[in-house]
């Protein structure tokens, strides 16, 4: 929903599959002339081209920013065309499609360029560097009078790459100048999503989610499962299958304070731990119901890993941030 992040989760996608990549060869043609001006651009690349135009055809660099690159969070280079890979470490904060958001991948090293350097320390520090970046994000569609329906989901992939509820949530409530019908191309799961405080419809009209787990309907594929695709109907699987199907889900993502953890099945008890992103255990529980709350308060800021293990099932780890 509004300020809905792209937080790390084993779910995650690669950027390349939500927008361009950062260099087209296609756009190579070094035979147009581009002017002799000076006229610098920092490429997404982290290379100072003369111009705009030497940055498209001599560099095919598919977006950058004014001004030279100086090799530090400052050039505010916008990593949304960047494929990081199909992996869920924690990597930190960066402008993302124009927004700043919080990022995983498989690493900083992409085609021999380290973008570790466009890394800001916080989310604080990437709204204060780099104010106003996109226009995908425009405020002033707030309207008061609107009153979207908020318990039948047609998702729309917006501008920001990002999943939303249906077009009026997408325009009214997250403020997306524009959008695509669907849900974002690869988008299966996001714990941003989970908030198991709607209250869904009671009615049953199931389907069956992306991640192979059947929900009673559309609400709560999205509110409770995170589930941002799926067919009519309940899932068409065997028993192995339904016994180690599992949405671990965490809300809200970043935590303040305090984190609800949901997602294993309540037939039999859970063993949870909390873990640091290098693997230190700080949080051991057994639980038998579907979902619980978790005070986190005393935690450092930082990243940390929630894994869930039942008996006959493997561990399922799902990543969050403390802030």
């Amino acid at each position: 929903m509004k300020n809905t992040l792209l937080v790390m989760a084993l779910a995650c996608l690669p950027a390349s599959l939500f927008g361009q990549a950062c260099v087209d060869s296609t756009l190579i043609d070094p035979n147009v002339l581009c002017p002799a001006l000076w006229d610098p651009v920092c490429g997404c690349d982290g290379v100072t081209y003369s111009n705009d135009c030497w940055a498209t055809n001599y560099g095919g660099v598919t977006s950058w920013v004014a001004g030279e690159c100086t090799g530090s969070v400052e050039d505010c280079v916008d990593l949304g065309g960047v494929d990081f890979g199909f992996c869920d470490m924690a990597m930190g904060v960066v402008l993302y499609n124009g927004s700043c958001t919080y990022l995983s991948g498989c690493g900083w090293v992409v085609d021999e360029v380290d973008y570790s350097v466009y890394s800001f320390a916080s989310m604080e520090a990437c709204q204060s560097a780099c104010p106003e970046t996109s226009e995908c994000i425009d405020p002033s569609l707030a309207d008061p009078l609107i009153d979207c329906n908020v318990f039948e989901p047609v998702p729309v992939c917006g501008c920001d790459s990002l999943s939303h509820f249906n077009e009026c949530v997408a325009t009214y409530v997250d403020f997306v100048s524009s959008y695509e019908a669907g849900p974002c191309l690869g988008d299966c799961f996001d714990e941003a999503r989970v908030q198991p405080e709607m209250g869904c419809p009671e009615n049953e009209d199931p389907v069956c989610g992306c991640d192979s787990i059947t929900y009673s309907n559309a609400c709560n594929a999205w509110y409770y499962g995170g589930i941002a695709q799926w067919t009519p109907g309940p899932c068409e699987t065997n028993a192995v299958q339904e016994a180690t199907a599992s949405a671990l889900a965490l809300h809200p993502n970043p935590a303040n304070g305090r984190v609800y953890v949901t997602g294993w099945q309540p037939d039999r008890a859970a063993q949870l731990r909390l873990l640091t992103i290098g693997g230190q255990p700080v949080l051991e529980r057994t639980s038998t119901e579907s979902g619980q709350w978790w005070d986190v308060s005393g935690l450092p800021t930082g990243f940390y890993i929630v894994e869930a293990q039942q008996t006959g099932r493997p561990a399922v780890h799902q990543v969050f941030i403390i802030e």
